[in-house]
Parts: structure tokens; sequence; C-alpha cells
């Protein structure tokens, strides 16, 4: 009964996030929903919703009592670990040559803003949620920085502005409300209730609506483009890399909800960002949008998998 027990609550993680990222792909097709709803509503996602969830849920915990900061060196390291163990990866497996900037960044590179802070707050509720967003804030600068990097590398057709890329990062949405909430937070300044209240209503639409999105948003043409490429990035992202840092969190003593909100950052399927990236810069986008469906379809089943093999080890 009691692995019963723990696989049903495992769903209950889970199973959500699959069923609207099923639920946006049905509707795309029986034409309920169509792109330019998909391009409006991520960019309100992005650029709104998502931002004041951040926001309100960080103002309103007390941060002593979250194990953030010991943790923020870890997914940094994580990050970079991961990148580089990708990009060995690449030089040793991946032909041609010019795919492997695509392959190493959708290995490494996590869905952190959607997929992963919901797997968090289905897992941990607000304390997971929260944790997320931190880390979240220190691992989207890394991804960005290495992916530009690796592509970079690998396709000379196209140079990309260092300036361009620092702009988007101080200025990306999510980090921008992160910090604000910190400074909040911090200085421990009151927010009027209507405020509070008009961005509880505002947050509670960030995750179904980029959810959905993201199901819209895929193209199962893709699947044509499937290769032994995308099985080794399947295996990297979804299994490998995951499972790896995970073990290492855990011989540092990492236990309950760091360990688990750092299994479900870095189990989390490739972002979607990484498409736009890599087209942007005369990629193989074909590929980009190949490799974050599968490891999206995958992901979610092998995220089940050991998030209920953390549970009955007790360990998360």
């Amino acid at each position: 009964m009691l692995y019963l027990t723990l696989l049903a609550e495992t769903f209950a993680v889970t199973g959500p996030i699959f069923i609207l990222v099923l639920l946006g792909l049905v509707l795309k097709r029986l034409g309920f929903i169509d792109d330019q709803f998909v391009t409006m509503s991520s960019r309100l996602v992005f650029s709104l919703c998502l931002p004041v969830l951040l926001f309100t849920t960080i103002t309103g915990v007390d941060l002593a009592n979250t194990p953030a900061f010991a943790l923020l060196s870890f997914s940094a390291v994580g990050a970079g670990l991961t990148f580089v163990i990708s990009w060995l990866a690449a030089i040793t497996l991946v032909q041609p040559k010019v795919d492997r900037g695509v392959f190493v960044q959708a290995s490494f590179r996590s869905n952190l803003g959607v997929v992963g802070l919901a797997l968090c707050a289905n897992a941990y509720g607000t304390q997971g949620l929260v944790l997320a967003s931190l880390l979240m804030a220190v691992m989207t600068v890394i991804y960005n920085i290495l992916s530009v990097v690796v592509l970079s590398y690998y396709n000379v057709a196209r140079a990309i502005s260092w300036r361009g890329v620092m702009v988007d990062i101080a200025t990306n949405p999510l980090i921008v409300a992160i910090v604000l909430a910190l400074l909040v937070g911090s200085l421990r300044l009151p927010i009027p209730v209507v405020l509070e209240r008009t961005g509880a209503y505002l947050g509670s639409l960030a995750l179904p609506l980029a959810l959905l999105g993201t199901g819209a948003s895929m193209n199962l043409k893709a699947l044509r483009h499937s290769s032994s490429v995308t099985l080794l990035c399947i295996a990297l992202k979804t299994m490998i890399l995951p499972a790896l840092i995970t073990w290492l969190a855990w011989l540092l003593g990492y236990r309950d909800l760091s360990l688990g909100v750092l299994f479900l950052l870095f189990m989390s399927p490739t972002a979607t960002a990484s498409f736009i990236m890599v087209k942007s810069m005369g990629g193989n986008d074909a590929l980009a949008a190949n490799l974050i469906m599968t490891t999206t379809l995958v992901s979610l089943l092998t995220a089940s998998l050991g998030l209920f093999l953390l549970r009955v080890l007790a360990l998360a």
C-alpha cells in the first residue's frame, strides 16, 4: 500500500502537467487555439503573468526558512558541469559537426520557467516554487551565456552580440521580478491588499496558460527528424545528467526539499528558448524543434519515475 500511495502522490505532481501539455496539443489540432493564440499567450505569460507569480510568491514567504543560498553555487556548478559533459558527448558522438551546438544546448538547458516551476510547485507547494525561482535566476544567466558560447563556436556564419546577450539577461522579466521581490522582501515593504489580490489573479494564469502553449507549440512532424542524435540527447537530458546531479547533491548532504527541487529542475526538458536562439543564429532549427518535443514527452515519464524512487528512498 505504501508504494501505491507514493506512486499516486508522484503522478499527482507530474500528471496535471502532462494533461495540460497534451490538452494544448489537442486543442490546437481541433482548432480551438491557433499559432496567434500561442504567440500572444506566451508573450502575456513571460512578460506579465509569470513575473507577477514569482514576485508575489517570493515576497509572501520568509526567505530565512528557505535553504536557497547554500544551493545557488551548487546549481551554478551543476549547470556548468552538464554543459561540459554535453559538449564532450557532442565531440565524441555527434555528426555532422555543425549540429553539435544545437545538441549541446538541448542536452543541458532546462525548461525552468514553465515545466521546472510547475513540477516544483506541484511537488512542494509554495516553498518549492520559491526555491525553484531563486535557483532559476542563477541558472538562466548561466544557460544564456553558455548557449551563446557553444552555438557561436559551431556557427561562424553569424556573429553574436555579447552586449545584446547581457542586455537580454538584465531585462529578462523573470529575473527582474525575482530581484525586485528579493529587494522588497529584504526591506520588508508592505504590499497593498488590492495589489496582492490582483497579483494572485494574474499569477494563477501563468503556469496553466504556459503549459497549454507548450503543448500547442509542439509539431508532431518534428518526430520525422528523429535520429541517433535525438536518442542521445534524450538519454542525457532526461536520464544521465539529472541522475548525476542528484547523486552529487545527495553526496553533499542535500535532502528533502533541496534535493527534490534540484532533481526536478535538472530533469526538466529542453527549454523552448533554445529553438529561438538556434533559429536566430542560422542553426538547424528542425533538429532543435525535434529535441524540444521529444525531451518534453520523455521527461514527464522519467521525472515521474525519478521522483517516485526518491520518495521510496525517503530522500525527497
